[in-house]
């Protein structure tokens, strides 16, 4: 045991001897600190303005739904343009907005409507950097440490979702929402920063007058042609429709259910953070694909029985114990499969099949949280919950046939050459 931990932090400090990915995670991390306060700002708010179920819902639908949109078609351009301008592009806009958004709050001036537009602004500037993002890790690094990257990044993402919620916790308590969110704005200067220190390969594609609906749909065909991806696909999509929506309607089950506060809401999000965090790093230390199917498939099915118990129970400590486990066994399961993807892909169409990894996998969320948050402003929390696990569960078991199938294509070296 001794020997394989020193085996899996030996493949983590393989990673951060690559000089790119190292000021990239260092930059970045302050960035998505930002992006986790103001999301529960912005959630707070939301519930404080209206204290509706389904407001919370649409303004989280809002903030995913371009995903569907937005994504396939900034794929396309990743797979054909400098992905490190399209980067800078996104995240300057993202800058912009928080600081729009924070003129307005500091006016009080916002509304419900107001709150709605700018999630979607903000949705439309993530969708399009979600697909950059992913296609620009692999390229950071060398060919043997993709596994690990991609991983950590994802584990990055949620000690982000620890301490964003925790600090916002504090400063809304303390300043107000106009702060966590300006706080927002101002991280996005050190990984603006930074670019300027890190160099990626060319893009390697010859398909520049190949139209956008065309490279769309070739990375459809590719997806479709690969039966053990496809039904990674599907799984995670019914997934993040029907387990994932609970960690975006956290605001209304603190005031709905415990009667709570903008601090209890930081609790419950930095618990859902932290079980985060310990799932992603399990799957980082790892360092390997073998075995990632199975921890992938085990890791649903438990995320779908603690949605059923958190959705039922009202008790405030039981309840963060079940969100510590949604927390580990959804991000688990999650980053399983996305590091599966990105180690089975050709760069060449890497672009564009992560465009859809996003699309259907968060823009699904989208979806999710939209009919969940209507329902449950006419039956409550707890039965529309219960009803998108159960669909989950059938599709689970329905895919869990093709586990080997899928264990033989994902667990295997990766495909290509990426930045060596």
């Amino acid at each position: 045991m001794r020997g394989s931990l020193v085996s899996n932090l030996a493949a983590l400090r393989s990673v951060f001897g690559n000089r790119n990915f190292a000021i990239y995670v260092s930059a970045n991390s302050i960035s998505l600190i930002g992006f986790w306060m103001q999301r529960l700002a912005i959630s707070w708010l939301t519930w404080e303005l209206t204290e509706s179920e389904f407001w919370v819902g649409a303004v989280a639908f809002a903030e995913l739904a371009p995903l569907l949109l937005v994504s396939p078609i900034v794929g396309v351009w990743a797979d054909r343009f400098d992905r490190k301008l399209l980067t800078i592009l996104t995240q300057s806009g993202m800058m912009l907005q928080a600081f729009a958004l924070y003129v307005l709050i500091i006016l009080d001036v916002v509304t419900v409507e107001l709150l709605f537009f700018f999630a979607l602004l903000d949705g439309i500037l993530q969708a399009a950097h979600q697909p950059i993002r992913l296609s620009i890790v692999p390229n950071l690094v060398a060919r043997k440490d993709i596994v690990s990257a991609s991983s950590f990044t994802a584990v990055l993402f949620n000690v982000a979702r620890l301490v964003g919620p925790a600090l916002a916790g504090i400063v809304i308590s303390l300043f107000g929402t106009a702060l966590a969110v300006l706080i927002n704005a101002i991280t996005f200067i050190p990984i603006l920063l930074a670019w300027s220190f890190i160099r990626l390969p060319a893009n390697k594609t010859n398909e520049m007058s190949t139209s956008i609906s065309r490279g769309i749909s070739e990375g459809v065909t590719y997806i479709r042609d690969i039966p053990a991806l496809g039904s990674i696909f599907v799984l995670q999509t019914v997934m993040a429709c029907g387990v994932r929506p609970v960690t975006l309607m956290l605001a209304a089950f603190i005031g709905a259910v415990y009667q709570g506060g903008a601090d209890d809401l930081a609790l419950y999000t930095a618990v859902l953070g932290f079980g985060a965090v310990a799932g992603g790093m399990y799957i980082t230390l790892r360092g390997r694909a073998q075995g990632l199917v199975s921890s992938m498939l085990l890791n649903a099915l438990l995320s779908i029985f603690a949605l059923i118990m958190f959705a039922w129970t009202q008790s405030y400590t039981l309840g963060l114990l079940l969100i510590f486990i949604v927390g580990w066994s959804v991000t688990l399961s999650a980053v399983a499969s996305q590091t599966m993807v990105q180690n089975s892909i050709h760069d060449k169409v890497r672009g564009r099949v992560l465009a859809l990894w996003a699309a259907m996998t968060r823009g699904a969320t989208a979806i999710g949280v939209l009919i969940i948050g209507v329902f449950a402003d006419f039956f409550g929390l707890f039965w529309p919950n219960l009803v998108a696990a159960l669909i989950c569960l059938a599709v689970l078991i329905w895919y869990w046939r093709y586990r080997q199938q899928m264990q033989e294509y994902f667990e295997a070296e990766p495909l290509t050459e990426l930045s060596e």
